[in-house]
């Protein structure tokens, strides 16, 4: 693989040093990034057992260090998910929400006053977006109901299609007010479709992403860049590089798909990690706590 971008292994003490005594929050992609590709904390890529980012996060407690999923999935998904591994505080919703204490305050990132598109419960509007998507890729994308019924702002989609394709197809059928975007690879659904590769997208509202979420909690908390690093797997992760000091991808992302390095080059702060999905995770936790 020709090297065009940054590895970790090459820069880790001038991130450590960078980091000293810094260091307050991780925010963190979950799926291919803290968990596996079929969304299990405890083992890796080829279906391993796997403990050491358990015992990460014991270390990172530790040094008072919070971290803070950051995530597609719902918010009482993610309530679940932090309950399981002693966390408190996540970015639902792909940036969507913000919830401290597992859900004692929860915060909005956008107006959604004036977001007046029915995509989650059923709305009529995701049951014509469905339609519209499947039929311009047919076999190739799936978005099922029910997958959206317990979100509040945006609706999942899995398969592998063109996005700057699907984007004009929402702006022409009059859902200005929308865009459908790339959260990495998955495992974890068996839709039957025709794609080699499997991705999550995810129907959101315009503007909104990782990055804005993160945002918002820094101004909440009044944290700075240099608090904070970030994790994660997908096109829309690396968009968290512009609201923290560093950002990790890792590994198996680039060797997927040609189009990271591209969007990895757009900054100056994205480092590659040497290993895989959770074993990247704990590659650069790993170092950073030691």
């Amino acid at each position: 693989m020709k090297k065009t971008f940054k590895l970790f292994q090459d820069y880790k003490q001038e991130i450590k040093a960078g980091l000293k005594n810094k260091l307050k929050v991780i925010y963190t992609d979950l799926d291919g990034t803290l968990l596996n590709d079929r969304g299990c904390l405890i083992k890796d890529e080829k279906g391993g057992f796997f403990f050491e980012s358990v015992e990460l996060l014991k270390k990172a407690s530790q040094k008072n260090w919070d971290i803070v999923l950051v995530s597609g999935r719902s918010r009482l998904q993610l309530r679940y998910n932090a309950m399981l591994m002693g966390l408190h505080n996540y970015i639902s919703e792909l940036g969507c929400e913000i919830v401290y204490g597992l859900g004692r305050e929860v915060h909005e990132t956008f107006d959604s006053k004036n977001f007046n598109y029915e995509i989650t419960r059923g709305g009529k509007d995701l049951v014509s977006i469905i339609g519209l998507l499947k039929g311009a890729f047919p076999n190739k994308i799936e978005g099922n109901i029910e997958w959206s019924m317990g979100r509040n702002y945006n609706a999942l989609f899995v398969g592998d299609i063109d996005l700057e394709i699907a984007n004009r197809l929402l702006l022409q059928n009059g859902y200005a007010g929308l865009s459908l975007v790339d959260n990495g690879f998955s495992k974890m659904f068996d839709t039957g479709l025709d794609v080699e590769h499997a991705r999550i997208f995810n129907l959101m509202p315009k503007g909104v992403d990782k990055s804005s979420g993160i945002r918002v909690d820094k101004k909440i908390r009044n944290l700075k860049s240099f608090n904070c690093i970030a994790l994660g797997d997908s096109i829309e992760d690396i968009k968290m590089a512009k609201e923290v000091e560093y950002f990790f991808l890792m590994r198996d992302a680039v060797e997927k798909s040609a189009e990271f390095i591209e969007a990895i080059l757009q900054y100056k702060n994205i480092y590659v990690t040497g290993k895989k999905m959770n074993r990247g995770w704990v590659e650069v936790i790993k170092y950073l706590a030691d």
